[in-house]
């Protein structure tokens, strides 16, 4: 009977060792497991179009160069005072685009601003109590720059920016109310901060400094009675031929753009 058991007992074990490794096999593997999340810093992307708003203040240093001829020619003077110097508020609108390398930042720009009255003042002519001057009004001013930059961090960029400027200007004569315009042809240079709020939401504070050249405005009619008289012979219809040499127009602006990035198209 001992013999026996053990000899059930061991085919029992036999069995048991072949059938487990089979079982083993049938098993489908475990699935892997899930992926961890791909962690990436936020960036902003300055690659793209944009457009905006852009207001401030607008500074011009300028002489006035003022020549008087009486209706004979015989007599002429000529005087450079006051400087039209003043300061105004003007506003309007900014586009461009960006190329964005790496930390670096380039561009074009263009831009496009009305307003900012300029206020000339009567002045003592001949001494004897003769009051000329002029007004001056800057119409528009307008420019086409290039722009590059460095980004001091993912959302502020620091730039530089340069290239053409046009202005479009009025002068009147205090006297008669005579108004003649001009286009002034010349350059602009400055630079600015830029903020990225959000990658569509930028805001910007920036100087732009102007050179222009100077312009004759004249002549203007000066009709008898009022007061120009530069040879003193009593007969005071005369012509008055005035220049505006523009010295500097400073420009302190702020702006808000909407930009577009290419990676979002």
């Amino acid at each position: 009977m001992n013999t026996k058991h053990v000899s059930i007992a061991a085919l029992a074990l036999i069995m048991t060792a072949m059938t487990v490794p089979a079982s083993a096999a049938d098993l489908a593997p475990p699935p892997p497991p899930p992926a961890a999340p791909e962690i990436r810093p936020t960036m902003t992307d300055w690659t793209g179009p944009y457009v905006g708003a852009i207001a401030g203040g607008t500074c011009m240093e300028a002489d006035t160069i003022i020549t008087v001829h009486d209706n004979t020619g015989a007599g002429t003077d000529t005087t450079t005072d006051p400087a039209l110097n003043g300061c105004g508020f003007s506003g309007g609108f900014v586009y461009g685009f960006n190329y964005q390398l790496d930390q670096a930042v380039v561009g074009l720009e263009g831009d496009f601003i009305w307003g900012s009255d300029k206020t000339g003042e009567h002045y003592d002519y001949t001494g004897a109590g003769d009051r000329i001057g002029e007004y001056y009004n800057i119409d528009w001013m307008t420019t086409v720059r290039a722009r590059a930059g460095w980004l001091m961090n993912n959302d502020t960029l620091a730039y530089v920016t340069g290239g053409i400027a046009w202005m479009r200007g009025g002068m009147e004569d205090i006297l008669t109310g005579q108004e003649l315009k001009k286009t002034h042809t010349g350059f602009v240079v400055g630079g600015g901060l830029e903020h990225a709020f959000t990658e569509n939401l930028h805001l910007r504070a920036e100087y732009l400094f102007y050179g222009f050249k100077k312009k004759n405005y004249g002549p203007y009619t000066c009709p008898a009675g009022n007061g120009c008289d530069p040879n003193g012979d009593g007969d005071d219809g005369a012509s008055v031929n005035a220049v505006n040499d523009i010295k500097a127009i400073h420009s302190f602006r702020v702006g808000v753009t909407w930009n577009f990035p290419v990676s979002t198209w």
